[in-house]
C-alpha cells in the first residue's frame, strides 16, 4: 500500500468521525431548541396565568366594595346599582341592571351570563332561583327593612337595644353594651372632681 493511499484512508475516517459529530451537535442543537421553545411556552403561560389571576383579582376588590355599597341601599327599585365587573376581563359586566327592579323583568339566559361572568353558581335551572342567586351575588338579595346602621337602636340609659329580624318576627335583646366604649356614671348621678385620697 503507498503512502498516499494510507493517508486518503485517514482522511476519509476524519470526515466520517467530523459529519458523526456535526450530526450528533445538530441533533442536540435541535433538542436544546425544543426545550428552549417549551421552556419559553411554560414562561408564556406563567404569564397569562399571572395577567389572568391579577384581572381576577382587581375585578374581585372592585365587586367586593359595589356589592358592599349595594347593600347599603335602602330597598327600593328606584336606586341605582353600583355594577360589578366581569372577573374575565375587569370591565363592566355586558347586560348589569340598572335598578334592582330591571331583575325582574331579565330573561333567564342573561341573568346565566351574568353569574357566569360574575363566577357564580349557575346550576340552578329555574328562571327565580336564578334571579334570587343574582340579587345575592349583586348585594341585594334578602335584606330586611332594617339596615346595618338601624341595627342598634339608642336608649335614654346609654345602652344599646340590639334588634333582630328574624322570619318576619321582631326580637329585642337589651342592655346589649357597645364593644370600646368607655363607661362613665349612672345618668344623673355626679362624681366629686379634686385629689383622691
Amino acid at each position: 500500500m503507498s503512502q498516499s493511499y494510507i493517508e486518503a484512508h485517514k482522511a476519509e475516517e476524519a470526515v466520517r468521525s467530523l459529519e458523526q459529530k456535526v450530526s450528533l451537535l445538530m441533533t442536540k442543537n435541535r433538542e436544546q431548541a425544543g426545550k428552549n421553545e417549551s421552556f419559553e411556552k411554560k414562561i408564556h403561560d406563567l404569564e397569562k396565568k399571572n395577567e389572568d389571576l391579577d384581572t381576577r383579582l382587581k375585578a374581585s376588590e372592585h365587586n367586593a366594595l359595589a356589592r358592599h355599597l349595594n347593600a347599603l341601599l335602602p330597598p327600593s327599585p328606584h336606586h341605582n346599582l353600583h355594577p360589578l365587573h366581569s372577573i374575565h376581563t375587569n370591565i363592566p359586566v355586558k347586560n348589569f341592571p340598572k335598578k334592582e327592579s330591571d331583575i325582574r323583568t331579565m330573561s333567564s339566559v342573561d341573568v346565566a351570563n351574568l353569574l357566569k361572568d360574575l363566577d357564580a353558581d349557575t346550576t340552578k335551572k329555574d328562571v327565580g332561583n336564578r334571579k334570587a342567586r343574582l340579587k345575592e351575588v349583586i348585594g341585594v338579595g334578602e335584606r330586611s327593612s332594617v339596615t346595618q346602621n338601624e341595627a342598634f337602636a339608642v336608649v335614654a340609659d346609654g345602652v344599646k337595644e340590639e334588634v333582630e329580624k328574624k322570619g318576619g318576627e321582631e326580637k329585642k335583646k337589651k342592655d346589649v353594651k357597645l364593644p370600646g366604649k368607655a363607661t362613665g356614671p349612672p345618668p344623673g348621678k355626679v362624681l366629686p372632681i379634686g385629689p383622691k385620697d
